[in-house]
């Protein structure tokens, strides 16, 4: 099982997906030690499930897992990554960079303007700090990030937000850095941390202006309806596959 390759607009080869040449190598070094998915897990300290999900290509290893396996398998990270290793981590380079940017933008905006929305919520005057006008501009935002992180997933062949985050890290030069930390930690919790960063700050707004005598108690119904539903995420990501 290769790793396939693709053609961008742009006419440099892309991988799709990236994860199957990575797969086929952990499977292969694996089988060489001798060693049961169960028995290979332990010695990574990671689960049997973990290393099914890799060797089926369903996620890809971090670069602290890929690191691990290359010491207890006694090869390299480029060897698992393949020949094709420099362009594989140029590639994670520039999906890291970019999904970095326009997450930076989109929630930069979000928390931003849901913060205003949260003052505005139970005035007399509904577009007091730009309420209605922010919810608009929020929307449009929203959905022009969803489709550039849609695009970098497509241009590499990944289908989850997940895999994207698996991807980049690749690119780290210091695996288990503190910036490597944070991007894992947003990878899994992507969407709770969405809903739950969106009704706190729209909570906040809410509080100013109860304080201002702008708003009642009723402004807090809709953080915590948001709140409410950042419980589904949550049990779907606690309970993803790591």
């Amino acid at each position: 099982m290769g790793m396939h390759m693709q053609q961008s607009s742009s006419g440099s080869p892309r991988i799709a997906p990236v994860s199957e040449g990575i797969a086929a190598r952990i499977k292969q070094h694996r089988h060489a030690l001798g060693a049961s998915q169960e028995a290979f897990a332990r010695r990574l300290g990671v689960t049997r499930q973990t290393v099914s999900n890799w060797e089926c290509a369903r996620t890809i290893p971090d670069a602290v897992a890929l690191s691990a396996i290359a010491r207890v398998c006694n090869t390299t990270t480029d060897a698992l990554l393949g020949t094709e290793a420099p362009h594989v981590r140029r590639c994670a380079h520039e999906t890291r960079r970019e999904f970095v940017l326009v997450s930076g933008i989109v929630l930069g905006i979000q928390l931003v303007t849901m913060f205003l929305n949260g003052i505005a919520v139970g005035t007399d005057d509904p577009d007091w700090g730009g309420g209605a006008s922010f919810a608009a501009f929020r929307f449009g935002v929203l959905i022009v990030g969803g489709l550039w992180i849609y695009r970098i997933a497509r241009r590499e062949g990944l289908t989850t937000v997940r895999q994207m985050i698996d991807f980049a890290s690749l690119a780290s030069a210091h695996p288990g850095s503190l910036s490597d930390r944070a991007l894992r930690f947003i990878g899994r919790w992507f969407w709770t941390l969405w809903f739950a960063f969106a009704a706190g700050t729209y909570a906040a707004g809410g509080f100013i202006a109860m304080a201002m005598g702008k708003a009642g108690v009723v402004t807090l119904i809709a953080p915590a309806f948001m709140l409410l539903i950042a419980t589904i995420p949550y049990t779907w990501e606690k309970n993803a596959p790591r």
